[in-house]
């Protein structure tokens, strides 16, 4: 699927909502939301691994992505403790600050912009440090900065029960022992996977509400942080560790994509201020659409 077909589905979803069909936009992103995580994208992810290059990305590329979360969530943190923000808002700020939708936003457009096998750098990115970090990482600071509710019971520990992450040990398991797919089960895999853009990218839109971009002045910072500071040190690491080529351009990239929409789960859980995150991720998201090509350029030029 090339980019316009990435933009025509985000349309749609856009449409969707505005019109409000039947089902309503909320019900029927929940509805794909599940069947891609618990089918459709342990599909790709599998098949992502299956097929990805052994060697030293295998530990560049999360060090990379973990470099740039960290990096990032503690200048967020140093800055919320210069201002007055209450401690739900200062903890919304940082998680939406340093956490990225590097799978739902970033595999559609490092197949669409760069090329297909880039999927892998995508999954890396998010399973082997992404999401592990925001469970551990993500909730430690938010304990920190506006103490533990008493009320939720989560392990640290949750992000290990996500099927994503076993289909790509599976993955990467069969192709380290050099079990080998036949080729028509493997058609059959790669034709599910085909369905995760389409999908991701129309729930995207569904999850888009306008009404977030009023508060555009006071979440400047974060986008900064998210879409210019994240990458500058991605960028930064990623030459130091020796990535080019392809995974360098796509790590690049994975680490400039807007706010993380599963952020908006996680303050919901622990109690901040659930729309503050959600215009993170609304504007986050618009102003991508000028920042992401800036670092496709830098990418491309350094590749």
């Amino acid at each position: 699927m090339d980019s316009f077909g990435v933009v025509g589905f985000v349309g749609a979803g856009i449409l969707w909502r505005a019109i409000r069909l039947f089902p309503a936009a909320e019900q029927l992103r929940q509805v794909i939301a599940t069947a891609v995580f618990m089918f459709f994208l342990p599909v790709l992810t599998f098949r992502s691994m299956l097929h990805a290059p052994l060697g030293s990305v295998l530990w560049q590329i999360p060090l990379v992505a973990a470099s740039s979360i960290i990096g990032t969530a503690l200048t967020g943190w140093l800055l919320c403790r210069t201002t007055s923000l209450a401690p739900p808002a200062a903890a919304a700020f940082v998680l939406t600050s340093a956490w990225g939708n590097v799978t739902y936003l970033g595999i559609p457009l490092l197949r669409a912009t760069i090329a297909p096998e880039a999927t892998y750098v995508a999954v890396l990115f998010d399973f082997a440090a992404s999401t592990p970090l925001l469970w551990t990482l993500g909730v430690g600071l938010i304990h920190v900065i506006a103490g533990p509710p008493k009320d939720v019971r989560i392990s640290r520990l949750h992000w290990l029960a996500i099927p994503p992450l076993w289909a790509a040990i599976a993955g990467l398991s069969m192709q380290a022992l050099g079990i080998a797919l036949p080729a028509m089960f493997d058609r059959i895999l790669e034709i599910i996977a085909a369905a995760v853009i389409p999908l991701m990218m129309f729930a995207l839109g569904l999850s888009l509400r306008w009404e977030y971009l009023r508060q555009w002045r006071m979440l400047v910072p974060v986008a900064t942080l998210k879409l210019l500071v994240a990458p500058a040190i991605a960028t930064v690491v990623s030459l130091a560790v020796g990535l080019g080529g392809i995974a360098l351009r796509a790590a690049i990239l994975e680490a400039a994509m807007p706010t993380m929409m599963l952020t908006l789960v996680v303050a919901e859980r622990y109690h901040l201020e659930s729309e503050r995150v959600a215009a993170a991720i609304a504007v986050t998201t618009i102003t991508s659409v000028v920042t992401l090509p800036l670092w496709w350029l830098v990418g491309s030029m350094l590749a």
